[in-house]
């Protein structure tokens, strides 16, 4: 049965990972001086290395002839390891096996000595996935485990895991790895197939995987199904479902141009073509964002992966386009696939794109780019403001001895707090806020304990009933952490403002109604002392 290549080149020893020396190296000396840690945390994104460095740690350290560090890869544990048949290396899925019953399992589990090997290995993917009380039940076996168990834990999403828990390990952080390494790995790769790869196709291959060896090598795989026997740069773009590069400086000059016809009837060809018009908006972003290193950095070849022609035009195309048209031109394509992904019709979408990146000359662009229309939308209220504060001035007995004032700013009124309210909805992912607060301040996000959160426009009301948690988000440092914590999740930028105030009386706040039917009693009720 034929194996896909990202398994059937698959490292079996620490020298063959590619683009991982920190951890490679780290591990093989720890190995070589008998210093293993109980515990390791293998973090980073997708297709970096940490399951194959999960399993080679898991041979090494059960190997019966280890070599420098590496396991020998012939002994009967290492072969064992390989084929499945040592049941002492267990590997666990922790996003379909999740709950608390799964590890008390594991936790009895553990408590066996080892059947054949030397330890018994945990190898827990995606241990993000745990819930709350799984990594509670998990937590006391991790830090004080039997001393022939090991457990490593691989995850994407670090910034979920329980900051007990990343206490107790040992942790590891996998780096993306460089274009140049991957397009390295895949000529080998090729040549032991026996199909031959140009430069530029397995660069291009290297762009697309975006640091990730394994996507890599499941599209050359893809390619080496379309080609006979040789891989070009042309074979990867139809593979990839990529429009051709002639294309993408073909819009970036009608854009330049102001022709937003020639940019229509280019999505025209291509989405006859069956181009998805969201791969096409992602694949201009990265364009724009390639014309901007050129415009902005002394050696932009360093990070820019294309080929040496296509650089050549590109440096030309970016010399002669405005830095600030093409910043505007990636603010929009962003925001265009952003409706992508929410559902909007996506060709739809991309030819309205298409006009508004071409109507930079035209006076109806404040209505065209949401960033401007926000600003305008706001000079315009204070403007208002200003001609109100003006009229009453006017009408003022001691006007001629008065100082023109800005209105001050204050805390909205009933009415608008209703307002906001009734449009907010609650923010799911505040939690994830507070626990990233508690990392640096366990004091702090102890005053946020039990406060929720409401999202409105580009507003977080926050809503609990202790005064401290309001007092620090007074608090200019604390409050731009806060929200920059929520930047870092959500990718937008939010105010922070309150819920509710103390001194309003709310129709669905049980403690003000029943206040209120003490006084309407006439019972003498003194608020300020409960």
């Amino acid at each position: 049965m034929y194996r896909v290549l990202y398994r059937k080149y698959r490292p079996k020893f620490f020298a063959d990972v590619i683009g991982q020396p920190q951890v490679t190296d780290t591990l093989k000396n720890e190995l070589r001086s008998g210093r293993l840690a109980h515990a390791y945390l293998f973090t980073g994104s997708r297709g970096t290395g940490k399951t194959t460095c999960s399993k080679i740690l898991s041979k090494a350290v059960n190997c019966l002839s280890p070599k420098d560090g590496d396991p020998c890869g012939e002994c009967e544990i290492c072969r064992g390891i390989d084929d499945g048949s040592i049941l002492d290396v267990v590997e666990i899925d922790a996003a379909s096996n999740n709950g608390v019953d799964d590890i008390r399992t594991l936790r009895e589990e553990a408590n066996f000595t080892p059947a054949n090997a030397k330890f018994r290995v945990y190898i827990i993917d995606e241990v993000h996935m745990l819930s709350i009380g799984a990594f509670n039940a998990l937590l006391k076996t991790l830090e004080e485990p039997p001393e022939h168990v090991l457990f490593i834990l691989a995850t994407t999403e670090v910034h979920k895991i329980p900051a007990t828990i990343l206490s107790r390990c040992q942790r590891f952080d996998f780096h993306r790895i460089s274009p140049e390494d991957i397009a390295e790995r895949l000529k080998f790769v090729c040549q032991s197939e026996g199909v031959t790869i140009d430069d530029a196709a397995a660069l291009l291959v290297a762009a697309i995987a975006d640091g990730a060896m394994r996507d890599a090598l499941s599209l050359l795989d893809q390619c080496m199904g379309r080609s006979d026997g040789h891989i070009t740069e042309d074979i990867v773009r139809l593979t990839a479902g990529l429009a051709d590069k002639s294309h993408l400086l073909k819009i970036a000059e009608a854009v330049k141009a102001g022709d937003s016809a020639e940019f229509i009837s280019i999505i025209d060809v291509l989405y006859k073509n069956s181009k998805d018009m969201a791969r096409l908006c992602d694949e201009l972003i990265e364009h724009y964002r390639e014309l901007m290193l050129i415009k902005t950095m002394k050696q932009p070849r360093s990070i820019i992966v294309m080929s040496e022609s296509e650089f050549e035009k590109a440096n030309e195309q970016a010399m002669s386009i405005p830095l600030a048209d093409i910043v505007r031109a990636i603010g929009i394509l962003q925001t265009a696939q952003e409706k992508m992904l929410r559902g909007a019709n996506r060709r739809i979408e991309m030819e309205m794109t298409a006009v508004k990146l071409c109507s930079k000359g035209n006076a109806e662009i404040a209505a065209i780019d949401p960033a401007i229309e926000k600003r305008v939308a706001a000079i315009e209220k204070l403007l208002s403001s200003l001609k109100e504060l003006r009229v009453q001035e006017s009408h003022s007995p001691s006007h001629s001895q008065s100082k023109t004032m800005l209105p001050k700013v204050k805390r909205p009124s009933s009415d608008e707090m209703e307002k906001l309210r009734k449009n907010a909805v609650p923010f799911s992912r505040w939690q994830e806020v507070l626990d990233q607060i508690s990392q640096y301040s366990p004091t702090v996000a102890a005053g946020f304990t039990g406060s929720k959160a409401y999202m409105t426009d580009n507003i977080i009301l926050v809503d609990s009933d202790k005064d401290i948690c309001f007092d620090y988000l007074r608090k200019a440092e604390l409050r731009q952490r806060i929200r920059d914590t929520i930047k870092s999740l959500t990718g937008q930028e939010y105010k922070l403002g309150r819920y509710s105030y103390p001194d309003e009386k709310r129709e669905d706040d049980p403690l003000s109604s029943f206040i209120n039917d003490l006084k309407a009693s006439g019972v003498n009720v003194d608020e300020r002392n409960g």
